[in-house]
């Protein structure tokens, strides 16, 4: 059984695709100025979209094949670029974690706990997006073996 979470053709991606166009659009009159100021503005303003189009360029998956936990980080979400694996034997149990936030929506992660620590999803913590939180950890948790750690079965 396969198991793939991935955030690449999410909508969110493509929608950070459209800011990052929108946002060298808008940097274009930064290009025509002939002060000093606005070149080194441009510089600036360019080089950071640069940097945000080569985080949004490699977005990572994390998965479960069958035999064991890999993250894969992969060129415009199709060319694996660089792997991890990890075996299930390296983990002792599946936790979701509820992250608090003070100013906006709380967070929640899956992750799988042992020696290290593997997080394999992280969701804002609604209601639709809990439920689907704990359905993909009992899943893992069938498929892997590992035991899942109710949610409040514990503080911390």
């Amino acid at each position: 059984m396969r198991i793939v979470h991935r955030i690449a053709f999410r909508p969110n991606w493509w929608i950070a695709a459209a800011l990052l166009v929108a946002a060298g659009w808008w940097g274009r009159p930064l290009l025509s100025g002939a002060s000093f100021e606005h070149g080194f503005f441009g510089l600036f303003w360019y080089t950071m979209l640069a940097l945000a189009t080569a985080i949004w360029a490699v977005p990572a998956e994390q998965g479960w094949d069958g035999e064991a936990l890999y993250r894969r980080w992969r060129l415009l979400g199709l060319l694996t670029l660089l792997e991890h694996r990890h075996a299930p034997g390296e983990f002792s149990r599946i936790v979701l974690e509820r992250e608090a936030h003070a100013f906006r929506r709380d967070s929640v992660w899956l992750v799988f706990e042992g020696g290290q620590r593997f997080v394999f999803g992280h969701w804002r913590a609604g209601a639709a997006n809990l439920a689907w939180a704990e359905a993909l950890a009992r899943q893992l948790s069938a498929a892997t073996g590992l035991p899942f750690a109710e949610p409040g079965a514990e503080a911390g």
